[in-house]
């Protein structure tokens, strides 16, 4: 007749745990902080022009489709997508780049000729 405990539990929670820093952010800064729907939208952009397209051209983009944002926020996007693999930038400006193999990614990311 009455309350009984049926689930305990136990956290213990390491020192090192405690004393544990967080990650710095990569892309990340003052001022330039680019949400998820940014970037979305950088994607889609970047996708859909079909070649080389300049950050100015970017920015008219984004602005046509209602989602204006500051050049700081685009250039950390870009920095991101860039470190994924996902775009390249050449003489003529940004291009999407299609998915490709991790040994591919990986020389890019070294700077390693082929």
């Amino acid at each position: 007749m009455g309350y009984k405990d049926t689930y305990s539990a136990c956290i213990y929670v390491s020192p090192m745990t405690l004393l544990a820093r967080p990650p710095a952010p990569r892309f990340a800064r003052s001022g330039a902080n680019p949400t998820l729907e940014t970037i979305e939208y950088v994607r889609a952009a970047l996708r859909g022009a079909g070649g080389p397209i300049s950050r100015n051209q970017l920015l008219a983009v984004l602005s046509r489709w209602g989602h204006s944002t500051t050049r700081q926020s685009l250039n950390a996007a870009l920095a991101f997508l860039g470190e994924e693999g996902m775009i390249a930038e050449g003489s003529k400006g940004l291009v999407w780049v299609p998915e490709a193999s991790e040994t591919l990614v990986e020389a890019i990311r070294k700077g390693t000729r082929l």
